[in-house]
């Protein structure tokens, strides 16, 4: 098997050669032109088949409802930002955008501009990779990792030469996916100036998951509220059902669904305090 020898991609049946193919985990091959409809940042080595079909299924679903998150994200408490924001990192450029709410951002760098889709990226996965076997769970042994608002997961390497010269930087944001174990954007730089551009680029993502963990904080806290005030309205209603005579059953069902309905964040709590009429 050598430089100029085929093989077929496993996806579409084209023969293709070693500089126009690329091994995947599962030792089977994927063609460049099927690779740009998977993520640009997923690493094929650790790829398998089933995996490289899952990208290609589900890519363009999660950019169209990252794109339709931007209306429902008007809050003092969040942030969103619609239009990508760039950063040149050396010899390359880089778009970023995030809403907080969901806790999501995307990013491209146009070195990638040949694939199908911006992915979708999400702060809960935006912890150092940690391999988990096909029967073991680890988010909640890891959720004090994705909720610490005090880490910094984003970070930056500055490289120099022997004379002490800056050469290049790198931003590596880790990520905890069995395809994309980091996201590593590195470019060349010659000064102080350039080499800060990087390190904004990583205070901006670090900054935006801060937001999205204290967003959770605050909502987790505001439904705890609301959920009390509903328990002692329940109650109030379904003692009043009973005393006059009125469906107890009814005003109990009322609370479960009130229950369910702040759950969902379909209940929003009013600017005095009033949450819902009886």
């Amino acid at each position: 098997m050598g430089l100029f020898s085929k093989e077929a991609c496993v996806f579409c049946g084209t023969e293709v050669g070693m500089l126009k193919r690329s091994k995947l985990q599962t030792k089977e091959y994927i063609c460049n032109e099927c690779k740009r409809k998977t993520n640009p940042f997923a690493r094929m080595d650790y790829t398998s088949k089933d995996n490289a079909q899952l990208m290609m299924d589900t890519l363009a679903q999660q950019a169209a409802e990252f794109e339709a998150s931007f209306d429902s994200a008007e809050n003092r408490f969040q942030s969103a930002e619609r239009s990508f924001k760039t950063w040149d990192l050396g010899s390359h450029r880089v778009q970023y955008r995030c809403n907080t709410r969901i806790g999501a951002f995307q990013m491209i760098s146009d070195k990638f501009s040949s694939y199908e889709h911006i992915p979708v990226f999400y702060f809960d996965m935006m912890i150092p990779y940690q391999f988990a076997g096909d029967n073991e769970n680890l988010s909640d042994i890891r959720n004090h990792e994705i909720m610490d608002v005090n880490a910094e997961y984003v970070s930056v390497q500055a490289n120099k030469d022997m004379d002490g010269n800056l050469t290049s930087c790198t931003v590596t944001i880790p990520y905890n996916d069995i395809c994309i174990r980091e996201i590593r954007l590195s470019g060349n730089v010659s000064s102080d100036s350039d080499k800060e551009i990087f390190y904004d680029l990583a205070k901006r993502i670090n900054s935006d998951r801060r937001v999205w963990i204290n967003n959770g904080i605050y909502d987790a806290e505001r439904k705890s509220r609301m959920q009390r005030r509903n328990l002692g309205d329940t109650a109030a209603a379904a003692l009043k059902a009973a005393v006059t005579g009125g469906n107890v059953e009814e005003a109990v069902k009322q609370g479960i669904d009130t229950a369910n309905a702040i759950e969902d964040g379909k209940v929003k709590q009013g600017f005095f305090g009033k949450l819902f009429r009886k």
